[in-house]
């Protein structure tokens, strides 16, 4: 058996599906969700070598900050993580016909994720408007890689919602989705908000922000694990693959004298 049939095994069984071999197109399916290396390094490189010069224009622009980097650094991850997946969901939807039962649901989204993203951009102008008077050179930067970090996270999240719908029965859909909710994390809220720990700690901000970026960063996080919790329930009854074999009865009696 290879780790990419475990993967996927495992995958339905944490979601209160487990078979003993799935269907083959939602073992396909779920198999969309594996980014090997071998698929992601050109994505990898395509989007670092971008990124790269994107961080070293940045910083001669606005001067040299712990957290322009890593957000280069988060944005390069983003989009290897978004084409590697979109790569596979492309190559499956070549070989099969695209649903045409369902529409896109961006309710998928979900309520904490959405609080998340809130709390991310929205917390974070506020803090970077907060230093004007006080670090302006340092909010004007802030708030720009908060505008790349949204655009980002923008093409990110459109590029999954407006995919085909990957279907081809209402249990193959229902992974569908299941795997969407997970995909939206690729525009993960938390790497939003963790690079200005980084300026604190290295006490290039005014004393007083460092507890401040410590309250914003969890909050973001708790939001998001909440997001990440809620999306993880039980796919719906059906028939995702062939049944485990129920196992046998073990027969304690002694064998009889011969």
């Amino acid at each position: 058996m290879s780790k990419e049939h475990e993967m996927v095994l495992s995958w339905l069984a944490k979601r209160g599906r487990p078979v003993a071999a799935p269907t083959p197109y939602i073992g396909a399916l779920v198999a969309t969700r594996n980014v090997t290396p071998g698929r992601s390094l050109p994505w990898l490189l395509l989007f670092g070598v971008a990124g790269l010069a994107g961080a070293i224009g940045y910083q001669r622009l606005f001067g040299v900050t712990a957290a322009a980097p890593v957000y280069f650094f988060c944005f390069v991850v983003q989009l290897t993580m978004w084409q590697a997946v979109r790569s596979r969901q492309r190559q499956l939807a070549g070989e099969t016909r695209p649903w045409p039962g369902a529409t896109r649901d961006r309710s998928v989204l979900g309520g904490w994720f959405t609080v998340a993203l809130a709390f991310a951009y929205a917390g974070g102008a506020a803090l970077a408007v907060s230093l004007f008077s006080t670090a302006s050179a340092y909010a004007v930067s802030w708030l720009g890689l908060l505008v790349l970090s949204a655009l980002c996270g923008g093409v990110v999240l459109a590029g999954f919602l407006r995919a085909p719908v990957l279907a081809e029965g209402p249990e193959s859909l229902a992974v569908y989705r299941g795997l969407l909710a997970e995909h939206m994390h690729a525009a993960s809220p938390a790497l939003v908000a963790f690079p200005p720990l980084l300026d604190a700690l290295g006490h290039r901000l005014p004393p007083g922000y460092g507890p401040v970026l410590i309250v914003y960063f969890a909050l973001v996080s708790v939001a998001e694990l909440l997001a990440y919790l809620r999306n993880r329930r039980p796919l719906p009854p059906g028939r995702y693959g062939d049944p485990r074999p129920a196992r046998s009865a073990v027969d304690w009696t002694p064998p009889e004298p011969r």
